[in-house]
This record gives C-alpha cells, sequence and structure tokens, in this order.
C-alpha cells in the first residue's frame, strides 16, 4: 500500500520542496521556458511542478498524478487550481531534449543564485531516483538507452539516478548530474568530485554533507 502524498507544515522536506515551487513561479523561470523554447509558460510550469514532485519523492509520474488530481491540498500546495491530465505530463515530457531540459533547468539556477563569496561553504551532496513508468516485465534493448536498470530501497526499477548540490545555508540548488541507474553511488562520488572542482562549485576549505 502506497502513503498518501500530504504537505506536512513544518517538514523540512516540504518547506525545501515550498522553495522550488517558489523558483517555478519566479519571473526568471518564465524567461528560462520562453527563452528555452518550451511554451506554453504556464502550462509548462504546471507539468515542471508534477515531475519535480515525483522526483522529489522517488515516485511514478502516474502516480503523482493521482494524488494531485485526488488532493485539494496538494494542489494548493503546488498553485495547480485545476486537475491534469497524465497523457499532458507524458506529451510535455516528450516535447523536449534532455540537453534542451539541462540548459533550462542552469539557466533559472545561474539568474537565482548569488555569487558565493571567498569563505568556507556547507554543501549538501545528495542522490535520488528516478523511477520511470516502464512496463517492468517487458524485454528491452538498453544499450543505447539513457535509462538503465537500478536497485534501491524500494527495490529494482528502470530509471536512472540524479546527484544534486545544494547550499547548506539557503536551500538552494547549485548542480545537478543524471546518470545511468545501475552505477552505484560509491562509483560516482570522484567523478562527481571532480566535476564540482572543475565549475568552482566546491573548494578547499568547504564541508561537504552527504
Amino acid at each position: 500500500m502506497r502513503l498518501s502524498i500530504i504537505p506536512v507544515k513544518g517538514d523540512e522536506k516540504w518547506e525545501l520542496l515550498s522553495k522550488i515551487v517558489d523558483k517555478f513561479e519566479s519571473r526568471e523561470t518564465r524567461k528560462a521556458l520562453a527563452r528555452n523554447g518550451i511554451t506554453p509558460v504556464n502550462k509548462a510550469i504546471k507539468m515542471l511542478k508534477i515531475i519535480i514532485l515525483a522526483m522529489f519523492f522517488e515516485l511514478e509520474i502516474s502516480y503523482a498524478v493521482s494524488e494531485v488530481n485526488k488532493r485539494y491540498e496538494l494542489r494548493k500546495f503546488l498553485r495547480i487550481e485545476e486537475e491534469v491530465k497524465l497523457r499532458s505530463v507524458y506529451n510535455f515530457m516528450a516535447k523536449f531534449e534532455v540537453d534542451q531540459f539541462v540548459n533550462f533547468v542552469f539557466s533559472i539556477l545561474n539568474a537565482s543564485s548569488k555569487k558565493r563569496r571567498n569563505k568556507p561553504y556547507i554543501l549538501i551532496l545528495d542522490w535520488t531516483d528516478i523511477s520511470l513508468d516502464l512496463n517492468p516485465f517487458r524485454k528491452r534493448d538498453l544499450k543505447d538507452k539513457p535509462y538503465k536498470w537500478g536497485y534501491s530501497t524500494k527495490g529494482f526499477f528502470l530509471g536512472m539516478k540524479m546527484m544534486i548540490l545544494i547550499d547548506y545555508s539557503t536551500i538552494t540548488p547549485l548542480f545537478f548530474h543524471v546518470y545511468p541507474a545501475n552505477i552505484h553511488e560509491s562509483r560516482i562520488y570522484p567523478l562527481i568530485l571532480g566535476i564540482l572542482k572543475r565549475k568552482k562549485l566546491i573548494r578547499f576549505g568547504d564541508s561537504v554533507i552527504g
């Protein structure tokens, strides 16, 4: 039996998601969407909220849509006035390439993030599963696919994994990296540190919380 997705006031995870929802409503986000050709903007923002909700709680898109349509308090939290059609979310996801989505996210982060100062920072490095709504019993050739078989505390899944770097003091996302689900965190960690050093997102003296 799956748990109901109900916003909890004062819960740290819901507080963080609330800040992400605020960013989606910002002027910078609307400009980034238009700049990357992701239109109509209002509909795109609604679809993105559903996708982020699913990723945030490691849910299938179909279950996230079901919960949003079922619960008024969840729609109010996400600032979504009407029910959402599952097909609309899938059609939205299929409209643009991965690189286009990545460029859009980074344009938002760059516009809303302040330049870091020359002082030690506390950073949070976390991983999450991105499970796709694919039939696990169907035989698939995954050789050239961006998704793979992965394993988490919930069991085996078809999808990808995402690493995200967050500024502890402001709870601002600074960087994310998506990679195949069949690579364990211990193997990707040295690669991630190298990327973050090259991008000067972590420096000598910083503390990284995993």
